[in-house]
């Protein structure tokens, strides 16, 4: 019996999924924070490319290609890390009915990124040669008001955690290791060309 339920359920979340399959294409800009770094010049423009693939009504793949700048520095100041990256995050998008024009959304996944200017201001004796590539987690929320069923207006806010690891900084507490992370307001167009 349960193998039936399993089956009758997988087949209407196939047939139920079958009902939405929609493309969207965007461009976003907006501001960047770098929260892993207390040096000035935290804050700076970032913006990027989007690819939407809804499966479902309320459920999306999300792709993006973003420039946003980054950085780090260590407790004592005596070492930071100044540098950008191009980003491609992957995110699983859960959208929500507000009204039937705006709609809510929550987004998570990770971010595969690669670092395109690095800058490193450490002691001569400190190690200096890390992965220009890592990947970090992604999540956020939002909003969107269609204009239309083809053409959408959204605003979300997003967080980049635990991204290039630069170094260890240890004190009687213990060790602190320092990554890049950043946090995102994007505002953005969308649109299907269908």
């Amino acid at each position: 019996m349960r193998k039936i339920y399993l089956l009758l359920s997988l087949i209407s979340f196939v047939s139920y999924s079958q009902q939405k399959k929609d493309w969207f294409f965007g461009l976003e800009i907006g501001n960047n924070t770098i929260t892993s770094s207390n040096l000035s010049n935290k804050n700076s423009l970032q913006g990027g490319f989007m690819v939407e693939y809804y499966f479902t009504k309320q459920w999306s793949v999300l792709g993006r290609l973003k420039y946003y700048k980054t950085g780090t520095i260590n407790n004592t100041k005596t070492a930071y890390f100044k540098g950008a990256v191009l980003s491609l995050p992957v995110d699983f998008k859960w959208e929500y009915k507000i009204t039937n024009k705006f709609k809510g959304n929550l987004f998570t996944g990770i971010a595969l990124n690669k670092e395109v200017k690095s800058s490193y201001y450490y002691p001569p004796n400190e190690k200096i040669d890390y992965s220009t590539f890592f990947v970090s987690f992604n999540a956020g929320v939002g909003l969107t008001y269609f204009l239309n069923n083809k053409t959408g207006i959204y605003i979300n806010y997003e967080t980049y955690k635990y991204g290039g690891y630069k170094g260890t900084s240890g004190n009687i507490l213990g060790a602190k290791n320092y990554y890049t992370e950043n946090n995102l307001l994007n505002i953005g167009l969308k649109h299907n060309f269908k």
